[in-house]
């Protein structure tokens, strides 16, 4: 008999989902059907009865339920008819149901269904979920109807490694457009007056404990209880993120079980029977999840609330495994694409440490108290969490098993006592103030062993995203370390999830050297990494993307791997070459050794600026000049450009340009060099890579300077229909004529050169 057939079921499910998701032929997908069926067919006609038996006939479903995992993901990913009747964005009119409203700072957000967007000529296509911002202070109902004006925007994908992807994370959401409306009426003002009294009571409590509690701490308590963060203080998030404690600020299992708990033992205490008791805090559940917007880890946990509350009224054991499965195949049928996002990923993984691996450890271990068990408990969780963690935040917390540990025993404290200060405050705010002493006093505790945990060396670890090779072993040595410690008490197999974990925080090493031409919209960007880990960044800005270095620079530097840049060298003072460095110096989460800036006889305001900040946050200030060279083990580096009696006739002029050699690959990087420049550089070699100059101008890049160089790849930085025409066609025109393959960041993404000195190869990001 094969125990826990849910598992199983939810199993193909997922299968069917990553099918679709590989990219895989459809047709693989009834061959590999055909395999299963062939051998389960086999197995029952040999009679393995050691294997099957009657309880097993399940297993005939398990094709359907990975043909339903293929084509709900098939079906979840096809863009709606209107997608191709526009780019980026088109103004219509739009008419649709309110499920949702979110109160912001500067307006509402209002999610919308069943719509209906009528385009400019009048046609007309039906779209499911839009979201829609506004700022008008129309007073909105869950289940109005309205007609919005504006202009519909596709969501945009990622184009570089750690990018956030807005797209995916809207097609998680279930989605399909956004909506910049500047006209909304509403048409039908009927509306449900259950969820209409659910967005009340949500945003009296808010406002509760906004009036109880300092902004600060009312922030974490309000993202805590009730799933909103846009009053979450960004250094405060960051600080718990730091220190493995992300969980606390979102609604977690421990939240809901604590919640639905209380609620059954206060109606048990009252005699109330067990089955209306469990009715109530069902419904009581299912009302708390609408009110919090039903996150990933409230559905999973308000599940597996119902499904135990179930099983203690049918005197059926409950099975944490099973309902697990349950909860996530739930999940999943609603939306398939779950199974990408963290919220899915950390919760039910942090459910199978504690269910699976925690009893292999307290079998090895058997603690004597309770700090040793939880502990284990915070072990667990942090195992089978680890390789989530890392895929989706770069770094991993190296004392956040610590810190769970002192600070989870006080969240049952805080949680409830977070909650009666605000049920007593609704009524009587004096009273509600009194009790939030208590939360008030508990945060400043967690926030000082956070701020302490932070303190400490190599507390945050930044290992990068880690390839499909390194998670696939580290799952299977946990597999093998569960396997073994089930059939044998052999503790030398407690090194097992040890290696595991070394494998999964090994530092990812090139052979070679790595160079990538980040997407950074209207601006430049180069990243270079050596075989022997000295990481270079020559300019960082965008004119177009606004925080380029938050959003764009330093997560793609995380993904790789990089917390620290060795040398970072700008080759002009212009805003769209340094406006990500400024960032980067003050986020203060990128460690910068030496800035290099070009030597100048003449200095503008932005040079002086970056000068200065980088000075006053202790970073090495050198300048460089033609004749000056740069060598770290294989990887050359001369500049050219310019010469200490170079006189320019534009800023553009004065660009830095570097030649890099590391074996025979060559790559010539020019700035923003203008065709005055070029003429001091006539006389050099030809070379494998060409950044072009000034984002693909005409005014660069002569004709003359090109039948020198002789690049075979031609790199353009620039932003997708930017105002200054770039690139422009003479220029292509010019680079076609040497036979040059030309590459462009807006349409390619962050492009990456990997060489080992000899062989090179280009990758598109987006490819």
């Amino acid at each position: 008999m094969i125990k826990r057939p849910l598992i199983w079921l939810s199993f193909a499910y997922i299968i069917g989902i990553c099918f679709t998701w590989s990219k895989m032929e459809i047709s693989w997908a009834y061959i590999l059907i055909a395999v299963y069926l062939f051998l389960i067919s086999y197995l029952f006609r040999q009679n393995h009865k050691r294997i099957f038996n009657r309880q097993d006939r399940y297993i005939w479903f398990l094709p359907l339920l990975f043909l339903m995992g293929v084509f709900s993901t098939l079906e979840q990913i096809k863009p709606p008819e209107i997608d191709r009747f526009f780019e980026r964005e088109i103004r219509c009119e739009l008419t649709g149901d309110i499920t949702t409203i979110v109160e912001r700072e500067k307006g509402k957000t209002l999610y919308v269904t069943r719509n209906t967007i009528t385009l400019s000529d009048g046609k007309s296509f039906l779209c499911e979920n839009i979201i829609i911002y506004t700022s008008n202070s129309l007073t909105y109902r869950v289940g109005n109807q309205i007609i919005a004006k504006g202009k519909l925007q596709k969501f945009s994908k990622a184009t570089n490694p750690g990018q956030f992807n807005e797209l995916l994370y809207f097609q998680i959401e279930n989605i399909d457009y956004k909506m910049i409306s500047d006209e909304i009426m509403i048409s039908d003002a009927g509306y449900s007056r259950y969820h209409a009294l659910l967005g009340e009571i949500k945003t009296k409590f808010m406002k509760v404990y906004q009036k109880i509690l300092p902004q600060r701490n009312s922030g974490v308590i309000i993202a805590m209880l009730l799933g909103e963060k846009h009053l979450l203080e960004e250094d405060i998030e960051s600080l718990y993120r730091e220190n493995g404690l992300s969980h606390i600020l979102a609604i977690s299992g421990l939240h809901t079980s604590l919640i639905g708990m209380s609620i059954f033992w206060i109606l048990k205490r009252c005699r109330i029977p067990v089955i209306p008791a469990t009715l109530v805090t069902i419904l009581f559940l299912y009302s708390y999840g609408i009110l919090t917007n039903f996150s990933i880890s409230t559905n999973r946990a308000v599940v597996m609330m119902i499904i135990q509350l179930l099983a203690a009224i049918f005197g059926k054991t409950y099975d944490m495994l099973s309902a697990m499965a349950l909860s996530a195949l739930i999940i999943l049928l609603q939306n398939p694409l779950q199974l990408f996002s963290a919220g899915f990923l950390l919760s039910f993984g942090a459910v199978l440490g504690i269910s699976v691996i925690l009893p292999c450890f307290r079998k090895l271990i058997s603690p004597k108290n309770q700090i040793i068990d939880k502990l284990l408990l915070s072990i667990c969780a942090q195992i089978a969490t680890t390789p989530m963690i890392l895929l989706f935040y770069y770094q991993y917390p190296l004392y956040g098993v610590l810190t769970n540990l002192v600070l989870l025993p006080l969240m049952t404290l805080l949680t409830l006592t977070a909650i009666l200060a605000g049920v007593i405050g609704v009524f009587f705010l004096p009273a509600g103030v009194f009790l939030a002493g208590g939360v008030e006093y508990i945060l400043r505790f967690y926030e000082g062993v956070c701020k302490l945990g932070s303190s400490l060396p190599y507390n945050l670890v930044t290992v990068g995203k880690p390839n499909l090779l390194q998670i696939t072993l580290y799952i299977l040595h946990i597999i093998l370390f569960a396997y073994i410690a089930n059939r044998k008490q052999c503790k030398i197999i407690l090194l097992i999830p040890l290696f595991a974990t070394f494998i999964l925080l090994l530092p990812q090493q090139n052979p070679g050297l790595q160079i990538t031409m980040l997407d950074v919209g209207q601006g430049e960007a180069i990243y270079m990494k050596t075989d022997q880990g000295t990481t270079f960044l020559v300019d960082g800005g965008s004119s177009d993307v606004k925080k380029v270095g938050s959003y764009r620079i330093e997560p793609f530097l995380l993904s790789q791997g990089s917390d620290t840049l060795h040398y970072v060298i700008v080759t002009h003072s212009d805003y769209d070459h340094i406006s990500g460095l400024t960032e980067l110096i003050l986020n203060h989460r990128i460690t910068i050794h030496h800035l290099i800036l070009p030597y100048l006889k003449t200095k503008d305001e932005a040079y002086m600026d970056l000068e200065s900040l980088a000075i006053d946050n202790g970073i090495s200030v050198h300048y460089i000049q033609a004749g000056n060279t740069l060598t770290e083990g294989r990887l050359n580096m001369t500049c050219l450009h310019p010469s200490a009696d170079f006189i320019g006739t534009s800023s553009n002029s004065f660009s830095t340009v570097l030649s890099v050699n590391y074996g025979e690959f060559d790559l010539l990087l020019t700035g923003d060099m203008d065709m005055g420049g070029e003429d001091e550089l006539i006389s050099m070699m030809d070379y494998d890579i060409l950044q072009v100059a000034h984002h693909g101008s005409k005014y660069s890049t002569s004709k003359e300077f090109l039948n020198v160089v002789k690049p075979e790849y031609s790199l353009i930085s620039c932003g997708k229909n930017n105002r200054y025409g770039h690139p422009h066609m003479e220029l292509l025109n010019r680079l076609d004529d040497v036979g040059s393959e030309v590459t462009i960041t807006y349409e390619s993404g962050a492009i990456t050169i990997m060489t080992d000195g000899e062989r090179v190869l280009v990758r598109k990001y987006t490819d």
